[in-house]
């Protein structure tokens, strides 16, 4: 009777990881933005620190959100401009990446393929790839990608076509957590 009752336990706690290695999804536990907007006249650099997400490892789902009211710049009216002008964050608040990742690894280049919101506009088929390496209980991902204002209908007015570029520069640097 004692061996059955060891036996048992023994057996429920394996059955027990199984379980929850078949569930298991990775939150972001931490995340930066850092955006980039570089002319001949005018380098323009900011960042932002509210990310939110997470990965599903079973279904190999991923859902990234940024809050956009959070993004900065080292200039207070620049920071104001983007915000009121550009990005208009009272109407459009969030950033959201909602796609699946072609593979599951824990080290290595890994890419994702889904839609990217952002100014109330949704564009689909957007390829991201980044590198994620396993560091001391989390998993730190850094991806490198470009946003094309005209993409997002995001408008830049005549007089400061030379100070804009089109085309922004985006680093993200995620830092996920295994639940």
């Amino acid at each position: 009777m004692k061996y059955f009752f060891l036996l048992s336990l023994f057996f429920g706690f394996i059955f027990a990881n199984e379980i929850r290695s078949e569930s298991k999804r990775w939150t972001v536990n931490s995340g930066k933005v850092y955006f980039k907007s570089e002319s001949s006249l005018e380098t323009i650099t900011g960042e932002g620190m509210t990310v939110s997400g997470w990965v599903d490892i079973k279904s190999k789902q991923i859902f990234i959100e940024v809050n956009l009211k959070d993004l900065k710049t080292p200039n207070r009216l620049q920071t104001s401009h983007l915000h009121d002008n550009y990005l208009e964050t009272e109407l459009h608040p969030l950033a959201i990446f909602s796609g699946s990742i072609s593979e599951i690894k824990e080290e290595g280049e890994v890419k994702a393929t889904g839609s990217l919101e952002l100014h109330g506009k949704k564009k689909e088929n957007v390829s991201l790839t980044g590198n994620l390496q396993k560091r001391s209980g989390t998993f730190e991902l850094l991806s490198y990608f470009t946003i094309k204002l005209e993409d997002y209908n995001i408008k830049v007015p005549q007089l400061l076509i030379m100070k804009i570029n089109p085309e922004i520069q985006v680093k993200v640097k995620l830092s996920f957590i295994s639940e």
